[in-house]
């Protein structure tokens, strides 16, 4: 009888732990199948967005598991670098390594081959897997954009050697094709509501004169270069607002006329109409649709249609940043681009986008984007035709 309950009271544990396994979302498939090969035990309700846990593997190993911003499971791993250092110094070398430990050890992905590209100098995966590398000095060096040199130190000693080649799919423990159909799969899945805020009024104090046309920009950030920008454009506008007031012991309403910048919307300025409605958040410009036709992975295409608030929301849950660019006018056609950019973790999706100036200016227009995914970051000389510094010739060795 006693035996009977123990294994009613078993079947009862592992029924939670499936259930909450399913009811939990992950971001790929591998991290998936991580959790259900280490047995990790997710109590529900305890992974809210943004979260580290630390859990125990079915063998007693030390696992860390990371939500993103949504609450899906983003990373499984064993702990190799502190906190500090992943907030300080970002970086895609940790979330690889961290698997590409666990995969090593409990053969989570049959196909093992990439794992070779990891070059030791000194250490080896069984000292990862058993160092408390997490409570080491570490240093990561950048080798010509061609290798990640990742260094532990105790005392001033090294305990671990590694070079990482700098390839987007090594580092990402997957490949493209599986990259590109999780992002669509939860791209089409997303149910994000974007509520634009009101225009509010910019200080004029904020805004710099823009080239000859009398117009001003308000600065944003830049990628690489400052032509990929999150610029908004102002023109100084006479607008008229209602006020009341008392006349002769009455209530009137009046027009009081102002002199105010004002969002650029106007066919006289096609390229800095296109970037603001590219860049603005608010309801000074209209939402654009945006028509995504998806270049995959062994020619494959696909296609989705959807507001850009949604899409831009949905990249920035990713931990995107967004830049855009116009290419230019071109007859009745103005083109850009935009890059939603993650640099921690290595990445760009760089979308070309057209639009005529009859839909630029319409109350609901409509972009047409060609779309690749997961493009490792772009050397500044390779945007936009400047012209390419003198290459070192220096052949890279892990000394």
């Amino acid at each position: 009888m006693t035996n009977l309950f123990c294994r009613l009271f078993i079947a009862i544990i592992l029924t939670f732990v499936s259930t909450v396994l399913h009811a939990q979302t992950f971001k790929a498939e591998r991290l998936k199948k991580a959790v259900e090969v280490l047995g990790l035990q997710i109590v529900k309700d305890s992974l809210m967005p943004d979260t580290t846990l630390s859990l125990k593997s079915k063998d007693g190993r030390s696992v860390c598991l990371r939500t993103d911003l949504m609450g899906e499971i983003e990373h499984v791993g064993i702990p190799l670098f502190n906190d500090i250092m992943r907030f300080l110094q970002p970086s895609p070398v940790y979330d690889f390594l961290e698997y590409a430990a666990l995969n090593w050890k409990y053969k989570i992905n049959p196909n093992q081959l990439y794992l070779s590209k990891v070059i030791f100098k000194k250490g080896s995966w069984e000292l990862l897997l058993r160092g408390r590398l997490n409570e080491c000095e570490c240093f990561i060096e950048n080798r010509e954009d061609k290798l990640y040199v990742v260094t532990w130190q105790s005392a001033g000693q090294d305990v671990a050697v590694i070079g990482i080649p700098i390839e987007y799919e090594l580092l990402n423990n997957d490949t493209r094709r599986n990259m590109e159909r999780d992002f669509i799969k939860h791209l089409r899945e997303s149910n994000v509501i974007v509520k634009r805020p009101k225009p509010t009024i910019v200080d004029e104090n904020n805004l710099s004169l823009y080239g000859i046309e009398d117009l001003y920009v308000l600065p944003g950030k830049s990628y690489i270069v400052s032509l990929l920008n999150q610029n908004v454009y102002y023109k100084l506008t006479t607008v008229y607002e209602a006020a009341d007031t008392v006349i002769n012991n009455k209530p009137v309403t009046i027009n009081v006329e102002g002199i105010l910048p004002v969002v650029v919307n106007d066919p006289e300025f096609p390229a800095e109409s296109f970037a603001n409605l590219l860049n603005c958040n608010d309801s000074s410009v209209p939402d654009v649709t945006i028509e995504l036709d998806f270049h995959l992975s062994n020619y494959h295409r696909e296609h989705i249609s959807m507001p850009l608030s949604r899409f831009k929301a949905f990249c920035r849950q990713q931990g995107c940043g967004l830049y855009f660019a116009c290419d230019g006018v071109h007859g009745d056609i103005v083109r850009g681009v935009l890059f939603a950019s993650n640099l921690p973790k290595g990445y760009n999706h760089l979308l070309s986008l057209r639009i005529s100036k009859a839909q630029l200016f319409t109350d609901n227009p409509s972009v047409d984007a060609d779309v690749y995914l997961y493009i490792p970051p772009i050397d500044k000389e390779k945007l936009f035709g400047i012209a390419p510094t003198k290459k070192s010739g220096v052949k890279l060795k892990l000394q």
